[in-house]
Formats: C-alpha cells, sequence, structure tokens
C-alpha cells in the first residue's frame, strides 16, 4: 500500500488562515501561563504537593496514594514530587507539564482524525480540521487547568481512557496486537490514579473488548485489572464529608442535575458567548445537542457494528457522559454556576473534539463531493474560530495584582503571620496551613527557598544593614498604612511605596531597620499604585509595597530602605500606633453605629458590589452604577465607635481622613468581606471627631461600604 502520511495538501488561502490561527492560539496560551505565573503554592497545592512531598520525605510512602478529595491522584503526586526534588519547587516545570498535556491530547485527536479518513486523499479540509482541533484543545475558556500548577490530572484523567480505548482499538489487528493491548491495559490502569472518575476507564475497556470479540482471555485480563483497581482504589477510602449519595440527588434534584450535566457538556458555548445569561441557555442546548449526536452514531455503529474507531470514540464520548453526571451530583449542591467553572471546560471540550471526529468522514467527503460544500465547511472552521480567537486574546491580560496578593500571602506565612485576610488568597485557612509552612521554611522548599522569601523569619530582630542610613542616598516614596494584624498581635500591616534615588527602578524588596541596625520589618513592592504614577510618574506604577513591622516598633522612627545589591537607599519613617482595629465578622446592629452619625453631603449613594441587604443596618457604598464610581462619606463619631467596612479587590485609592485632627491620613486595606471597624487608637482625638471615607478608585475592583445601624 502506497504510503500517503508525509503528503502535504496543497498551499491555500484558508490552510494558511487556519495554520495562522492555530499559531496563535498556542502562543496566546503560552503568553498567558507566564503572565498569570506565581511560584507561590495556591489552595489544594499546600496538602496534596508541599505536604505530600513532606511526608514521602519523612518515610511515609502511603502519601503517594492518600486520597485527595474523593480522588487518588498518584499521577499527579509524581510529577510534584520532581518539581520540588529536582527543580525547586517553582512550579514552572508543571505548567510546562500542563500545556504539553494538552499537546499530547491535540496529537491523539490528529492521530484519530487520521485514523478516521484513512480511506479518503488527504485534503485542505482535512488538515484544517486537524489545525482547528490543536486550537480547540488549547483554549483559553480552560485557562484555569493550564495557570494552576496543580492541574496536570485533569488533563491526564481524559487523556489516559482516550489513549487506552485508541490502543484497544488498534490491538485488534497487526503484528503488535499485543503490545497494543497491553498499552491499553497500563492506560486503564494510570486513569485510576489521575483522579476518581478515571476508575471508570478499566470498566469501560472490558466492555468495549465484549463489544468487539476480542476472546476470552483478554476479557479476563481486563475485569480482573478492573476489580483489583477498584478493590485498591476504595481499600480505606473516606466520604468526603457532607457527601450525599447518587441516588438521593437523582431523587431530590433530578432536573437540576441533568440541566447542571448538560451545561457542564455544553460550557464551551457559554464562555464563546460571553459568559452570559443567554451564554447559560445555548450551553444548555449544546449539552442537549452532544447527546443527540452521540446517541445518532450509537445508532449507526449499532446497524454496521464494523467501526471499531467509531466505537471507540462512542466509549470515550460515555467516559465524559458518566464524568459530567458524577462532577452533577458532587457539586450541585454548591450551585449550577459550577458547571461553569474553567476546569471543567477541558473534559468538555474533548468531548466536542470526539463528536466532530465522528463526524469527520462525512464532512469531509461531502466537502470532497461539492466545491460548494468544501467551502461551507472551510468558513464554519474559520467563523467558530472568530470568537475562539476573541476569547484567546483575554490571556494577555495582567495578572500583576493577584500575583501581588498571592506574594504577600507568602511573606505572612514565611513570617509567620496568622493573617487571615492576606493568607486567604493562597488557602482558606491560615492557622490550618502554618504547621506545613514551618516544616517547608525548615527545609527551604518551594517560596521559602527562593528570594525575596528565603531566610526572613530568621533573620527577623537580627543585625541587617550594612550601612548606616545616613551613608545612603534618600529614596523616594511614603509610608501610607499602618494597621494591626488580625490574630496576631506581634505584628503591624503596613504599606506604602518607594523607589530608587533615580526615579526609573523600584526594589523588589523593602526593609525596615531599627536604629540598633536590627531588621524591624519587611516588605514587597509590586502593588500597583496608579495615583502615585500620576503624581511622579509612570515609573512608580509598580512602586507600591505591603508588609509586616514588629508591633513592638509602634510609635518608633525606623530607616525605610530599599534592599537592593547597587542602588540602596532610605527613607526615614515613624511607625504610629493603628487608629482603627479590623476584625473579620458578620455586620450585626448590636453596638454599631447609627444612621445619624452620617454628616450631610454623602456622596455614597449606592452599596457594595453586590447589592446587599444586613437586617436592621444600613449600607453606604461607592457602587452605585460601576466599579468606577467614586465619592465620599462623613461621619461624627468618638472612640470606641464601631461600624462595618468592605471593599472590592482592588485597593490602594480607599482613603480614612480625620479631618482637623493632625493625624495622617490612613489608606484602608482591601476587605473581601464584611469587617468590623474599631475606633481604637489611643492617639484618636478625645471626645466627638469628624472621620471621612473616600473612595478614588475609578479602576475594576476599587468600591468600598460601610454598614451602620438603621
Amino acid at each position: 500500500m502506497k504510503d500517503r502520511s508525509l503528503k502535504l495538501p496543497k498551499p491555500s488561502l484558508p490552510l494558511f488562515a487556519m495554520g495562522s490561527f492555530t499559531a496563535v492560539m498556542l502562543v496566546l496560551t503560552a503568553v498567558g501561563v507566564v503572565r498569570n505565573y506565581s511560584p507561590v503554592p495556591f489552595w489544594d497545592m499546600w496538602d496534596a504537593y508541599l505536604n505530600f512531598f513532606l511526608s514521602v520525605g519523612d518515610g511515609d510512602m502511603t502519601a503517594w496514594w492518600r486520597q485527595q478529595n474523593e480522588h487518588r491522584i498518584v499521577l499527579a503526586h509524581l510529577l510534584f514530587w520532581a518539581d520540588l526534588r529536582w527543580f525547586g519547587g517553582a512550579s514552572w516545570f508543571l505548567l510546562l507539564a500542563n500545556y504539553a498535556l494538552a499537546g499530547a491530547a491535540a496529537l491523539l485527536f490528529w492521530c484519530m482524525l487520521r485514523a478516521r479518513l484513512a480511506v479518503q486523499p488527504r485534503s485542505v479540509p482535512e488538515t484544517m480540521m486537524g489545525l482547528f482541533l490543536v486550537a480547540l484543545l488549547f483554549s483559553w475558556m480552560q485557562q484555569e487547568n493550564f495557570t494552576w500548577a496543580f492541574q496536570s490530572q485533569f488533563f491526564l484523567a481524559q487523556l489516559l481512557p482516550l489513549w487506552a480505548l485508541y490502543c484497544l482499538h488498534l490491538s485488534l489487528a497487526g503484528p503488535a496486537r499485543t503490545g497494543w493491548f497491553a498499552l491499553a491495559c497500563l492506560g486503564g490502569v494510570g486513569a485510576a490514579g489521575s483522579m476518581a472518575n478515571g476508575i471508570l476507564a478499566l470498566p469501560l475497556l472490558l466492555g468495549y473488548a465484549l463489544l468487539t470479540r476480542q476472546g476470552w482471555r483478554r476479557c479476563a485480563v481486563l475485569a480482573l485489572l478492573a476489580v483489583v483497581t477498584l478493590v485498591a482504589y476504595f481499600h480505606n477510602y473516606q466520604q468526603n464529608p457532607g457527601h450525599i449519595p447518587f441516588l438521593t440527588v437523582v431523587h431530590d434534584s433530578a432536573l437540576p442535575l441533568l440541566t447542571y450535566m448538560l451545561q457542564y457538556l455544553g460550557s464551551p458555548f457559554y464562555f464563546l458567548t460571553g459568559s452570559s445569561g443567554a451564554g447559560k441557555v445555548l450551553a444548555l442546548l449544546g449539552g442537549v445537542m452532544l447527546v443527540v449526536a452521540c446517541l445518532h452514531q450509537a445508532v449507526r455503529w449499532y446497524r454496521g457494528r464494523g467501526d471499531t474507531l467509531l466505537l471507540t470514540l462512542l466509549f470515550f464520548l460515555a467516559y465524559i457522559g458518566a464524568t459530567a453526571t458524577g462532577t452533577a451530583s458532587g457539586r450541585l449542591h454548591v450551585g449550577s454556576g459550577e458547571a461553569f467553572s474553567s476546569r471543567y471546560t477541558t473534559p468538555a471540550l474533548m468531548a466536542w473534539a470526539a463528536v466532530l471526529l465522528l463526524y469527520a468522514p462525512a464532512l469531509l467527503a461531502a466537502a470532497r463531493a461539492s466545491r460548494r460544500r468544501a467551502t461551507q465547511l472551510t468558513l464554519l472552521l474559520l467563523l467558530v474560530a472568530v470568537p475562539m480567537l476573541a476569547l484567546q486574546v483575554s490571556a494577555l491580560r495582567s495578572r500583576a495584582a493577584l500575583g501581588f496578593e498571592k506574594n504577600i500571602a507568602a511573606l505572612a506565612l514565611e513570617l509567620g503571620i496568622a493573617d487571615q485576610p492576606q493568607v486567604g488568597h493562597v488557602f482558606p485557612s491560615a492557622l490550618a496551613v502554618l504547621p506545613i509552612v514551618e516544616r517547608a521554611r525548615a527545609q527551604q522548599l518551594s517560596v521559602f527557598g527562593m528570594a525575596p522569601w528565603r531566610g526572613l523569619h530568621a533573620s527577623m530582630g537580627q543585625p541587617a544593614a550594612p550601612s548606616a542610613p545616613a551613608a545612603l542616598p534618600p529614596c523616594q516614596g511614603s509610608l501610607d498604612e499602618v494597621a494591626p494584624v488580625e490574630g496576631d498581635a506581634n505584628y503591624l500591616r503596613v504599606a506604602g511605596w518607594l523607589r530608587n534615588p533615580d526615579g526609573a527602578t523600584v526594589p523588589a524588596r523593602v526593609r525596615f531597620i531599627d536604629a540598633g541596625g536590627k531588621l524591624a520589618g519587611v516588605a514587597l513592592t509590586g502593588r500597583i499604585r496608579p495615583d502615585v504614577a500620576a503624581a511622579v510618574g509612570e515609573g512608580a506604577l509598580h512602586a507600591g509595597f505591603q508588609g509586616y513591622v514588629l508591633a513592638s516598633e509602634a510609635g518608633a522612627a525606623l530607616s525605610l530602605q530599599a534592599d537592593v545589591a547597587s542602588g540602596a537607599c532610605a527613607l526615614p519613617v515613624q511607625i504610629p500606633a493603628p487608629l482603627v482595629l479590623l476584625t473579620s465578622m458578620a455586620p450585626v446592629p448590636a453596638g454599631a453605629l447609627s444612621v445619624t452619625a452620617v454628616l450631610p453631603g454623602n456622596t455614597w449613594l449606592g452599596g457594595d458590589y453586590e447589592r446587599v441587604s444586613l437586617p436592621g443596618m444600613r449600607v453606604y457604598g461607592s457602587f452605585v452604577h460601576a466599579d468606577t464610581d467614586t465619592g465620599a462619606i462623613s461621619l461624627r463619631v468618638k472612640r470606641g465607635d464601631r461600624l462595618f467596612y468592605r471593599s472590592g479587590p482592588g485597593g490602594g485609592r480607599q482613603i480614612m481622613t480625620l479631618p482637623g485632627s493632625g493625624l495622617a491620613d490612613v489608606r484602608l486595606p482591601v476587605r473581601s468581606n464584611w469587617a468590623q471597624l474599631e475606633f481604637s487608637g489611643a492617639a484618636l482625638p478625645e471626645g466627638e471627631f469628624t472621620v471621612t471615607f473616600t473612595d478614588a478608585g475609578d479602576s475594576w475592583g476599587e468600591w468600598s461600604a460601610i454598614a451602620v445601624r438603621e
């Protein structure tokens, strides 16, 4: 038989356009990964990544098989171990692995497309379809799985069952039938070590072998592997707290369960249409279309029963359908919106890629038979590419603000500070993660072995400055915020801005040095400060800093120094005692200021972003129509008074002033959840005084709100 594998279709404008589109999709995804990069472990990584590695290092080999929620992520653990053991725990290796696994899935689908079209001559439409598949599988709608180093299992849990099924198909004929069968078995076993849905792979392989009549020996091997794997998987298995049995969910919420499952399968349409309400309806219709397409092809196979590759794709789609059903059962209680989580689009995209392969022979046969049909298919692919590309461009958006918050969270953890609002950016509980941090810090793992965090915990209170402050040129900057750390009386939270004397560079780290030359505090730069940039130049846009100073330094004069090898500078600062105390808690009327304290001229005429209504309380907020709204509100208060405060995720321009008091303005910290604000500082004026809250932020996420008693 003549080998056509190296023949390429003749160049054409549509082919060039599709090739360019695919290349742009690949590049934009890579750029998005780089722009979102942070070495700071996030969420599940503290336990299943860092704590896992520490446990293995202590000789606990059961950590490899330990549950992570309902999953046993053995293969991901291998990647995690390699990243921490050989690549310093910087997460780059894991992000590259995610990208490579998406590439492996694209390559596998293209091989299957070639196999589906083996009897047809290679054509421009076929190559365009292959390129489109690659672009589809690198869509930015699954950004969470590309940018979170923890997510390799989301690719493995779909890739391995598909690969195993394809290997089982290849084992039906050819000289290497036994080898392909062995690889299918390996893929089925490996799938069980990816995610919980992977345990379905071996039973599906057994069903496939029975339908394709592969003999009792193969069926027996697959059955034995399935039983052994299932027994091993569920040995000492612990159900998650709050788990609701599947049959109970079906009985109590059958329609919501079905809706969730269909929207899960059709979620790509939701993202392609701008994540709108109409997009949810289109996702539901898309899920229905996918199910109908599968049923149509299943009937077609049943009538012919000869196309084993078609059956391979149908079994894979059944696997994705079961995954969607299981996810719906386990996540329905969280809310239907969970169906549109970015991480769930990877299986959905692979399902749609499989559907495209199901219909590829008919589509390309029609295109070959009619120039008009070929043009229509080409236009259809290019038209779908337009919204895909529009979505892909969002990968270029800066994530610097989120990266900065993660860096400060890592700083708090390095110093051993249980700053829950800050640590909440990377883990739900500061107190729960600190024991893991202490062990990781001792071994200098992950960020605790990297600049600018490495060694800071041991350096606090130790001699730090090689040069006297008087010998250093003056920095440009200011200390804008000093506030107590909720839950840790040993530290104060500080914020401000700083840049080097040349006015063009910003140090990566800022140190607070006491009169004895000892390190009294540290902060990291990188906070976006448009107000500073507007005042002193664009070079100061990222000059904002945030960090921590020992609470014992309240009222002391310190030297704020740029921590750089060259161009070091110093700025004398006074650490004032905090004027207010912020405590995270839900708003309650008891003990709160009354609306009678609000003075005339208030321009906070809206609420918070969520437009919450609090029983017995009145919410005043700067968010009237959008985040860009600004304004101010003044109140008459006295020491000991309390109100409730929250702000958007964007900060830096939310200011509290005490007109006529002589006290410096206070830059309020970001508080995504309500916090009680108590005027408790000893430096506050005696008797009644006026306090003004000003929101000058006109960018995304910059809003503020207070709540007082009706």
